[in-house]
């Protein structure tokens, strides 16, 4: 999620992050999850997505924060 949250303050020093280019960060991010979740049974991955879609928001989040505060 990190790497994500970097190409979004890198997109964001240019000036303000388009909907397509934030789509395209949210998309990679999800990517990452679904194939960090592949090797469990469809089961498992449907219990766990949301727990998992939760923490990546709460990291994209306080790492926003982070940076609104240490500028």
């Amino acid at each position: 999620m990190r790497d994500r949250l970097d190409a979004y303050r890198i997109q964001a020093q240019a000036g303000p992050v388009s909907a397509q280019a934030l789509e395209q960060i949210v998309f990679r991010a999800a990517h990452s999850v679904a194939h960090s979740l592949a090797p469990y049974p469809a089961e498992q991955r449907a219990a766990l997505l949301p727990n998992v879609v939760r923490l990546m928001l709460a990291a994209f989040l306080e790492g926003l924060a982070g940076r609104e505060i240490g500028a």
